[in-house]
């Protein structure tokens, strides 16, 4: 699959809507004390440019859903998702579990982290592929 088949809107919605999803995730309202009690005052108080680099980890990884998406021709948001789940305990889960293992991380902040980023790959895996299955039924 060439990058011309692949939807830049798609792509960009499934990033930003990811990464407002990740706001949300560690607000007060969810998750953020746990993060907060992890990391310490530290975590309160993040350059500013952290907040306009963090989301391109969300447009690249929603690009590359996107692509493998079309490459492995998932037609429905189900297959897209259970892509999504599988590739977020083959590869972040895995990563992740070193961290706690070996860097000292707390068992509850890899919790919600771990948490975040599935909720992040089933949201860009299904946006992506609603939008590619949208896209074929038009033409």
């Amino acid at each position: 699959m060439t990058a011309a088949r692949i939807n830049p809107a798609a792509v960009v919605i499934a990033g930003v809507t990811a990464f407002t999803f990740s706001l949300a995730w560690y607000s007060p309202l969810l998750f953020g004390s746990i993060w907060i009690d992890a990391k310490g005052a530290e975590a309160t108080t993040m350059a500013p440019w952290k907040f306009f680099v963090a989301p391109l980890r969300e447009l690249f990884t929603a690009w590359f859903l996107a692509w493998l998406i079309g490459r492995l021709g998932i037609a429905d948001w189900k297959a897209a998702a259970g892509l999504g789940a599988l590739l977020w305990a083959a590869f972040y889960v895995v990563q992740l579990a070193g961290a706690v293992i070996f860097d000292g991380m707390s068992p509850a902040l890899g919790a919600v982290h771990a948490g975040d980023w599935l909720g992040k790959m089933l949201i860009m895996t299904i946006i992506v592929s609603a939008w590619r299955k949208r896209q074929a039924e038009a033409t």
